[in-house]
């Protein structure tokens, strides 16, 4: 809100704010959105005749992807600190990477969270992988209350949800009413490899709307290509790096994908 200054809360049943939060510096707000890069495919094959013979040409071309079948996964990934995803992304003329990692699992007043840090800021998943807010040198930066449901379980085809909450950062405070929605099941190539994947819709009274495929083998998100406003964006998965599991965590409920 404009001229806004301390004294609210991150998600209040869960957060308690410490005093520093008080006077809080201007901030800058967080755009909630995975980004990532157009994937292309599709390559010519090249005939070269010499005096009257003709020399066919080997095509690179990949084989094409087939139809994913994924069954219906019951329950959220299990993360653990260190646990580590990194994206391409791009945006207009601009590209570059992200490197999401999973630093900490925190109670909170009785409620766990994920703490993953992307660049400097923390952000707060519950255990369902629901969005809670943001934190800059243990100061919130932007809170949404009750935190985004970008998957809900089981996630599966032809389901549905609705998500009515307010989002609040140093500027401002937002009413949101989103719609999600699981559309298909496709295997996609990202340069991480191929991967079954659950694709998620998710759209908005505003001109947000996001597309993003969820993969159980790499516990999150292979590909996203939202749009804020006039702005695009994509991102695609190039690495995924699991933390040791000295202790087996419970298994997957889909099947294993074909990777590179």
């Amino acid at each position: 809100m404009p001229g806004f200054s301390g004294g609210w809360r991150l998600l209040p049943d869960y957060f308690e704010w410490p005093d520093q939060c008080e006077n809080m510096p201007s901030m800058i707000r967080h755009v909630l959105s995975p980004a990532g890069s157009l994937w292309i495919a599709g390559l010519a094959v090249v005939v070269i005749a010499i005096g009257g013979c003709a020399t066919p040409a080997t095509s690179t071309a990949s084989p094409p992807l087939a139809p994913a079948s994924v069954p219906a996964i019951s329950s959220p990934p299990e993360w653990r600190p260190g646990d580590r995803w990194v994206y391409g992304w791009t945006s207009g003329s601009e590209t570059g990477t992200k490197t999401v990692e999973v630093v900490e699992i925190r109670e909170i007043n009785k409620v766990t969270f994920y703490v993953v840090r992307v660049g400097d800021l923390e952000h707060f998943y519950t255990r369902e992988l629901h969005w809670a807010g943001t934190m800059r040198e243990q100061k919130v930066e932007s809170r949404m209350s009750p935190p985004v449901p970008w998957f809900v379980w089981p996630l599966e085809g032809g389901r549905r949800w609705t998500h009515n909450a307010t989002y609040e950062d140093a500027n401002s405070k937002t009413q949101i009413a989103d719609r999600f929605s699981v559309v298909a099941t496709e295997m996609v190539e990202v340069p991480a490899g191929r991967f079954n994947a659950v694709k998620v819709v998710r759209e908005t009274d505003r001109r947000d709307v996001d597309e993003y495929w969820y993969a159980p083998e790499v516990r999150f998100y292979i590909k996203w290509v939202g749009r804020r406003g006039d702005a695009q964006f994509e991102e695609q998965l190039r690495e995924y790096r699991q933390a040791p599991r000295l202790i087996p965590g419970p298994p997957s409920s889909a099947p294993p994908s074909t990777t590179k």
